[in-house]
């Protein structure tokens, strides 16, 4: 089974929104706001990606 683009670019918007969680998670429970604004800002990132490559 080969991978195409398409598959490749969704996985990466997966893997973006899955590791923003995770740190949005982790940024909460512990108080540290330096990591949720990075996860925030991932999410960011994952979703102007998907709104940029799906037209």
């Amino acid at each position: 089974m080969t991978s195409t683009p398409d598959r490749r670019m969704r996985l990466r918007i997966i893997v973006l929104t899955l590791g923003a969680t995770a740190m949005i998670t982790a940024g909460l429970a512990t108080e540290w706001w330096w990591l949720l604004g990075i996860g925030v800002w991932t999410v960011i990132v994952a979703f102007l990606t998907e709104m940029i490559y799906r037209p």
